[in-house]
């Protein structure tokens, strides 16, 4: 049988590595998420994209981030963070400060302004997190959460 036109083929259940499965869910998850998102409309009407929301998300919950360290933990190059930046600074959803110590360094802060776009995204992800588990059984949704903790202290550690 093949996949309806537009739709992904996704590896058999069976056939899923352990790092594929987290793999697709993550994608799934963002999806999902990215779909929801680009409903909220910005100033002049247009769609919120993935790496504004993603951008404007992590300078929320980590205030005070370089460009370079956002873009290395959001896996984007510099030249795309930065224009993702100049685009939320322009909507002044984001400031750059100087950093004290080195005024070469700019720092990440969300603004005022930014804080209903946010709230609303906390809503989406809350809702997101929600819908993923909501198949399974809260004692099931512990367990997973629990074995996948361990999963990432494990992989955290130096190897």
């Amino acid at each position: 049988m093949t996949a309806p036109v537009g739709a992904e083929a996704l590896p058999d259940a069976g056939q899923r590595s352990f790092a594929t499965q987290v793999s697709l869910i993550a994608r799934l998850l963002r999806k999902r998420f990215d779909e929801r998102a680009r409903a909220m409309a910005l100033a002049e009407g247009e769609a919120l994209t993935q790496a504004q929301w993603r951008a404007l998300a992590s300078i929320y919950l980590h205030p005070g981030w370089t460009q370079k360290e956002m873009a290395e933990k959001l896996e984007i190059g510099p030249v795309a963070i930065g224009q993702t930046l100049d685009r939320l600074e322009a909507l002044q959803w984001v400031e750059r400060r100087a950093d004290p110590g080195d005024r070469r360094v700019k720092r990440l802060y969300a603004t005022e302004a930014a804080q209903p776009v946010v709230a609303r995204l906390g809503l989406l992800a809350d809702r997101e997190d929600h819908y993923a588990g909501i198949s399974l059984a809260p004692e099931k949704m512990q367990m997973l959460t629990t074995l996948l903790d361990e999963v990432i202290d494990s992989l955290s550690k130096p190897a």
